[in-house]
């Protein structure tokens, strides 16, 4: 036996040897970690402030920026200042004067609005200051910008751009100033002068000081980089807290430092407080455990020694049951533990005797393909593993509503054989004791089968057992066949153990025969296999080790056009090409599998095709080798579809920007386009002459483009008139004569047929195609060495006539002859073309019932043909420019505008035709207005800021004598507003518009009304 073990090797020593230092540990670990806690959430609470404090400000900081930078970028898109340096190019002096005046009262408004800015100055091209704004007052510039580097830099800015300075002090104002600039430029590109801001900095400052943060705190404005601002800090600063935000779009960044002593000096007397009573709790723990320790552990020194006699084999062994509730406890469940174990030690002996027997019935199945050897086999290990003496199979005809005899086992004694078995035939509507069990599905336990009425009472007297058991072997719900077995002594019990062992006998045995059924299943199964992979929809394609194809399905062979055949032993080269197949055979040996990829292939006769591939491997079973499959889907029609879907939702976009672009566009064009045509009928030097007929062309080629945009959104129902094609030819080339021949250099060759018949259509929308085509054809040539020719064509045909534009160009590529008709498709340098000009083209031509179409020249260069069936008979001929109704002088008119140049336009227009107009642009006096001098005409815009001019419209009904309305609008493209008008009755001129458009619109509408009774002036 061995010596007892000494007092410092006692468990209760060891549970006090790590008990009391993790205790004493802890508890300090404890109060420390509070402390630190605390200190650390405080300073990160402070931390967090102080960020939200400098966010907030760096904010502030960021807007205040914000505003000079949308300051100068809204002063340099002035209009005066093209007009000033204009003037100064032209020599008109006494214009750039006034121009010059107007660009240094607009700085002072902007001085005093913003009060940001100590000096505003303008510059020309060559630095001289035009205009300075200092102080709120207007001063005469006296000397140069002082840094001539920071001029030559603004010259190198693109249009659009800023250069800000570094922050600088300057003597004339007292706080630091950060230069604003931008170039200014004129349309060609070219540097004309400069806006120059000093900005101060004295409002970012006080804002900065303003904040206040514990003592110590403060914020200012730093010009290091965010990412450099530690690099500087003395080692005092790791007392303070920091916070640097970057501020958006400038140099500089918002730094706030705090002293953190200013927030935790308060935690001094808390860490000594708690240090003190860490020490008293410490001293009461390490008394208290080591007491009850030793107290606790005493009563468990006799289960120590029960439980090393248990692990010596003595199984009887008990422990006396006394000590603490615990422990007491403790004894109790190691006696229940140790009766248990002993029952479960005997039961698990039988219990290995069982599972031996079912693992040598399972190996006798797995060898057995036929019914009636597994039967055999069941019966066996059933018989031989539950210790029963003998047994007896039966099967279950459902059919035939019988139960057969199948064997027997170990009734040699006795001389039953499996033969006398099987001519035994029960009926299973019967009331024996084989169909009840079949009927109920569970094993029946028969206790006295000589005295039960459900039993065969000579079959029973032939086996000589008094007791048996029966249970069914069930596959699917469905009863198979039911096992019999005799009781092991006579007159005693089959206990409940017994019957769920033969349960689990019966199951396996069910198992085993419904595996044997499904053997058949399975060569019927690969029969419908084959029939389905043949039939599929899809191109189906089996591979084998060494991926060679070893299955072509019948859609592979229609998707590809390879028969079988001729793909059997080949690799997916053959679909995918080498590059292709590489990639993805490298990615199944890598992955394992490819789901639902996407990959380009290609048939027999060379058709792209695009296909969604799936490549999954598959064992061929133990020992052999791996084989792959491979589903192939032909997703070239949806890929098509899908493109066209994607190209409809990209033109949905653009449509809805083309409408708020042409909306923008249309009042200042309309300004531009009325003045333009007004200029070039003034008197005026040749040279004048021609560059306000360069003027007019332009601001007309602008209609026209914005026209077109418009008419590519819209898509309206077209208007048609009866045209003569010859009339439309002619009035083209007109406008294009003088650019053609006398800019270009081009030789202009027509070919008009007198006999073409007229089409139906409208004047300006086809005159539009023609300048789509000629400006194309005309682009086409430039850089051509050699002669260029245009040649115009109308011809007669079948269908009625057509129009021809060829040039001796290059041509179209035969790749981009698709495509040229598709909308934002060009082949020009970036910022000459749209990309609409075709597509606008064939889609008037479309309108009017005929077709636009390429053609290839025999000698090089591009035809486009539009073709137009014959007019019909019942279309009225078109109004021409130039029918005009009479002007009815004398009569008064009312402008309503909130555009002042359009209210001008409009004004001059009126009064050249001898009508009395008035403009008003305050909307709370216009309708007083409409009262008192009873206009005949009011031409107002729709959107008048914060009133409409339907509402006008509206309030003028309820008059005596209301006067007429036009509306002139540039929303052409809002379907409620043009709903309301159709109600409403009411002529409307779109922007821009051209003076005969206007003046027809004024004077049908005065025509139509009867003359004021008021005297007018004259």
């Amino acid at each position: 036996m061995e010596p007892p073990k000494s007092r410092q090797s006692s468990l209760s020593t060891r549970l006090l040897v790590w008990i009391l230092p993790v205790s004493l540990t802890t508890t300090l670990a404890i109060s420390l970690s509070t402390y630190l806690i605390a200190r650390g959430v405080i300073l990160w609470e402070t931390q967090q402030g102080i960020a939200a404090v400098t966010q907030a400000a760096a904010a502030q900081v960021k807007a205040y920026f914000k505003q000079r930078d949308n300051d100068l970028a809204t002063i340099s898109q002035s209009p005066l200042f093209k007009d000033h340096y204009m003037n100064v190019e032209y020599g008109l002096d006494q214009e750039a004067e006034v121009y010059r005046r107007e660009i240094e009262r607009m700085l002072l408004d902007l001085e005093r609005r913003s009060g940001a800015y100590p000096r505003l100055a303008y510059l020309d091209a060559s630095g001289r200051k035009i205009c300075i704004v200092k102080d709120g007052r207007i001063v005469v510039p006296d000397r140069p910008l002082e840094e001539k580097d920071y001029f030559v830099s603004l010259k190198k800015l693109k249009p659009g751009q800023r250069l800000v300075s570094p922050i600088i002090r300057v003597p004339w104002h007292n706080a630091p100033i950060v230069r604003y600039g931008t170039p200014i430029v004129d349309e060609a590109g070219r540097f004309r002068g400069a806006l120059v801001f000093a900005v101060s900095l004295e409002p970012v400052y006080d804002s900065l000081g303003r904040l206040r943060l514990g003592v110590s705190g403060r914020s200012f404005l730093s010009a290091r980089p965010l990412g450099r601002f530690y690099e500087g800090l003395s080692p005092s600063s790791r007392e303070t807290l920091t916070s640097v935000v970057a501020i958006p779009g400038t140099p500089w960044s918002v730094v706030t430092v705090v002293d953190r002593r200013d927030f935790i000096a308060n935690l001094a007397w808390v860490s000594t407080m708690t240090f003190f009573f860490a020490l008293i709790a410490s001293t009461l723990l390490v008394l208290i455990i080591t007491r009850q320790v030793r107290t606790l552990l005493r009563p468990l020194q006799a289960l120590v020694r029960a439980s090393e006699a248990y692990a010596g084999g003595d199984l009887g062994v008990r422990v006396e049951v006394a000590g603490p509730g615990e422990v007491s406890a403790l004894a109790e469940s190691f006696n229940v533990m140790a009766d248990r174990l002993k029952a479960r030690t005997e039961d698990l002996m039988q219990r290995v005797r069982e599972l031996t027997a079912l693992h040598r019935m399972n190996d006798a199945v797995l060898r057995q393909l036929g019914r009636d050897a597994i039967g055999k086999a069941s019966l066996e290990a059933a018989v031989q593993g539950l210790g029963f003496e003998r047994g007896i199979l039966y099967w279950v005809d459902e059919a035939r509503g019988q139960v057969v005899g199948a064997c027997v086992h170990g009734m040699e004694g006795v001389g039953l054989t499996d033969d006398e078995v099987r001519r035994r035939v029960i009926s299973l509507e019967s009331g024996h004791i084989l169909a009840q069990i079949t009927r109920a599905r569970e094993p029946i336990y028969v206790e006295d089968a000589m005295n039960d009425p459900r039993c065969d009472r000579e079959g029973v007297t032939r086996i000589g057992g008094k007791s048996f058991c029966g249970a069914p072997i069930v596959v699917r719900e469905r009863v198979i066949a039911v096992i019999c077995l005799s009781a092991p002594l006579a007159g005693k019990t089959i206990p409940t153990s017994q019957m769920r062992s033969l349960s689990l006998f019966c199951g396996a045995a069910g198992l085993a025969l419904e595996n044997a059924q499904l053997v058949d299943a399975i060569v019927a199964s690969e029969a419908r296999y084959r029939t389905a992979v043949e039939n599929s929809p899809h191109a189906v394609v089996g591979l084998d080790q060494n991926f060679r194809i070893t299955l072509w399905n019948r859609r592979a062979e229609a998707l590809f056009g390879y028969q079988p055949t001729e793909a059997f032993g080949r690799t997916l080269s053959v679909i995918f090409g080498d590059k292709t197949y590489r990639l993805l055979k490298r990615q199944v040996e890598t992955e394992g599998a490819i789901r639902q990829a996407e990959a380009a292939g290609s048939s027999r006769d060379g058709r792209k095709l695009d296909l969604n591939l799936s490549w999954t491997g598959q064992s061929a079973g133990p020992g052999g080798a791996r084989e792959w499959f491979v589903v192939l889907q032909d997703e070239t029609e949806k890929k098509r579809l899908q493109s066209q879907l994607i190209q409809a939702e990209k033109m949905t976009a653009v449509g809805s920007l083309i409408a708020g672009v042409a909306h923008e566009l249309n009042n200042p064009l309309a300004a531009v386009t009325g003045f333009a045509e007004l200029l070039k009928d003034l008197p005026a030097k040749p040279e004048e002459k021609e560059d306000l007929r360069l003027l007019y062309e332009s601001a007309l080629r602008c209609r026209d483009i914005v026209q077109g945009l418009l008419l590519f959104v819209r898509q309206d129902k077209a208007v048609r008139q009866r045209l003569s094609l010859n009339y439309v030819v002619q009035s083209t080339l007109a406008l294009f004569e003088y650019r053609l021949i006398k800019t270009e250099g081009i030789k202009l060759e027509v070919e008009l047929d007198p006999g073409v018949p007229q089409i139906a259509g409208e004047f300006q929308k086809l005159q539009q195609v023609l300048v789509n085509l000629l400006s194309n054809a005309c682009d086409a040539l430039k850089g051509r060495i050699g002669p260029r020719v245009i040649r115009a064509r109308t011809r007669s045909n079948a269908e009625g006539s057509s129009v021809e534009i060829e040039d001796n160009g290059p041509g179209v590529p035969r790749e981009k002859r698709e495509v040229i008709f598709e909308p934002f498709h060009t082949s020009k340098p970036a910022g000459q073309g749209t990309g609409l000009g075709l597509s606008i083209s064939k889609q008037i031509v479309s309108e009017f019932g005929g077709n636009l179409r390429y053609e290839d020249v025999a000698a090089g260069g591009a035809r486009f043909v539009a073709g137009f069936p014959t007019c019909p008979a019942d279309l009225p001929e078109p109004e021409t420019v130039m029918q005009l109704p009479p002007s009815m002088p004398g009569r008064r008119v009312l402008v309503v505008d909130d555009e002042p140049e359009l209210v001008q336009l409009m004004l001059r227009l009126l009064a050249e035709d001898g009508l009395i107009a008035s403009a008003s642009t305050d909307c709370r006096t216009i309708m007083r207005r409409i009262e008192d001098d009873e206009f005949d005409l009011v031409i107002t815009d729709i959107d008048l800021g914060p009133s409409k001019g339907t509402q006008l419209l509206q309030a003028s009904r309820g008059l005596t004598r209301p006067p007429s309305f036009i509306f002139v609008t540039g929303d052409v493209l809002n379907r409620s507003l043009a709903k309301e008008l159709a109600e409403l009755d009411v002529p409307v001129l779109p922007k821009p518009f051209l003076r005969t458009e206007f003046l027809r619109l004024v004077r049908r509408v005065l025509q139509q009304r009867p003359s004021s009774s008021r005297p007018r002036p004259a």
